[in-house]
């Protein structure tokens, strides 16, 4: 059988156009699938476990230690310049953290309104609903609360699930605004979105509520939070920096921080009420 010279360009021009369509393919296939399921918020899902239940973790200081509820972020960083200095080598660890608590909150009281000095007199630790009626945390307490937290997505929206109370809390990923008219809950109503690598939630809508067990201050319904959540690895963690803003009870935003590592084996168990939420 003989082919004509038109035959043998087509065959020839066909051959190579199969070829480049197959070289396409395998390369658009790493690469183009890859970039279509890429998802940025990808890092931040499975279960991360602070102090509380990983003590024994080597990555933890002393100042990790004292915030494993969160604390607010110049007592994290004061605290630490305290145990870094070679002038306090043989001051005990607990004198120092007695110091950055107490400087810690002569700058609180500063930064308190009238209203918010109020509402921290009138909150008594034996009036705190958790004790009195078994109810959950308010958003500040729950957010950096002891216990272990996971994070999957849903769809559009990013499902938080805390061990501590069992609570669920939802963040909207799809660009949604904070809707004009919603009652006010324990979680408020939260977006998100990952700006630079770092997952920042912005929060509204709470409940006013207690900001923490130690200071005994408290916000008002008007408060905002913005959570900025970064990945760090060796050892591989998740850090918050928790900024509140609330011009009822402060003159300028409180910054809160605390720090997570990650345990893919940790399972998030039913929490119980008892008078310390988390134990049986």
């Amino acid at each position: 059988m003989t082919f004509g010279l038109g035959s043998l360009q087509r065959a020839k021009s066909g051959a190579v156009r199969a070829r480049n369509l197959l070289l396409a393919a395998l390369l658009a296939a790493p690469f183009g699938a890859s970039a279509q399921s890429a998802d940025p918020v990808a890092p931040f899902l499975g279960t991360w476990s602070g102090v509380f239940t990983t003590q024994t973790n080597r990555y933890w200081t002393f100042a990790d230690l004292q915030c494993f509820v969160g604390c607010p972020l110049d007592f994290y960083n004061g605290l630490s310049a305290l145990l870094a200095d070679p002038a306090n080598d043989k001051t005990p660890a607990m004198a120092l953290g007695g110091q950055a608590g107490a400087v810690s909150l002569v700058a609180l009281d500063a930064m308190l309104t009238p209203a918010g000095k109020q509402v921290r007199a009138a909150n008594k630790p034996e009036d705190d609903p958790k004790f009195i009626n078994c109810q959950p945390y308010g958003f500040v307490r729950e957010v950096t609360n002891p216990l272990p937290v996971q994070f999957h997505r849903d769809g559009d929206h990013l499902v938080v699930r805390y061990e501590e109370w069992s609570l669920l809390r939802n963040i909207y990923l799809d660009g949604r605004p904070h809707p004009d008219q919603k009652t006010p809950t324990l979680l408020g109503h939260s977006v998100g979105r990952v700006e630079n690598g770092a997952l920042v939630v912005e929060t509204t809508r709470l409940t006013p509520d207690l900001i923490s067990d130690t200071s005994q201050a408290g916000h008002s319904g008007e408060l905002t939070a913005v959570e900025r959540y970064t990945i760090r690895d060796k050892p591989r963690r998740l850090e918050l920096t928790l900024t509140l803003t609330d011009p009822v009870t402060f003159t300028k935003p409180m910054v809160v921080t605390k720090t997570w590592l990650y345990t893919p084996d940790v399972e998030i168990v039913q929490d119980t009420c008892s008078q310390q939420p988390g134990k049986p």
